[in-house]
């Protein structure tokens, strides 16, 4: 994580990753981001909902307790969360 914040490239929203096919790359598990239903090959993040503070991608696939950080930097993305958890994807 700390390579990915020392070196980033910009910030972005959760809403700006819609569209982007993405592969899982690793997580930082924690009782704050569930990621049990996440595909291990390509695929597109074709929707994100807000519940409260509960953010939502793919109709439940990522759920997530806060909206996290988004960074971009090298074909990466990282989602960080204020909870310590965290999630990496690369952009195919």
């Amino acid at each position: 994580m700390a390579t990915v914040e020392a070196h980033q490239h910009c910030s972005a929203t959760v809403e700006q990753l819609l569209g982007r096919r993405v592969r899982y790359q690793k997580h930082k598990p924690g009782r704050h981001l569930s990621v049990e239903r996440l595909p291990k090959d390509v695929f597109q993040i074709e929707s994100v909902h807000r519940f409260g503070s509960r953010v939502i991608l793919n109709d439940g696939v990522i759920v997530m307790e806060d909206a996290p950080t988004v960074i971009e930097r090298g074909g990466r993305i990282a989602l960080l969360l204020a909870t310590g958890e965290e999630l990496y994807f690369v952009k195919e």
